[in-house]
């Protein structure tokens, strides 16, 4: 089984490892109530700039270092802006991520017949929590 790599990124003085799996993807996806494409994607097909929240919620998501809270994110992105970055760069950082992971089409044409032993597997109907991403 092949693993995608987990891309380090700097983030207002966090330091995230990013990956979007399986369960990245339905975590993030019950979060949005939306799917993560469904995001750039307006109502006449056109392309649009996600809420910085939402785009938070990606990173968030995808974020595979441990103890990393919603509020951590939140504080970061504060001192991402007070940094003079953009939430234009947050998105790059974001389509870099989902063309990474192959969600915007498949970089590594090797595929996977198993899952891995010992991953969580989250349920579909799992109750939402609340945060001050949402």
């Amino acid at each position: 089984m092949t693993t995608k790599a987990t891309k380090k990124v700097t983030f207002g003085g966090l330091t995230l490892g990013l990956r979007l799996d399986g369960n990245a993807i339905i975590q993030i996806e019950r979060r949005l109530n939306e799917s993560i494409v469904g995001l750039f994607l307006s109502s006449d097909g056109g392309t649009k700039l996600p809420p910085a929240n939402k785009l938070l919620i990606v990173l968030q998501g995808a974020n595979q270092e441990h103890g990393v809270s919603d509020d951590d994110i939140v504080e970061a992105f504060g001192k991402f802006v007070d940094q003079g970055h953009t939430t234009m760069e947050l998105m790059e950082t974001i389509n870099d991520l989902l063309e990474d992971g192959g969600y915007l089409g498949k970089k590594d044409k090797e595929k996977s017949g198993k899952e891995e032993s010992g991953k969580k597997i989250i349920p579909l109907d799992a109750p939402e929590e609340t945060s001050p991403l949402d």
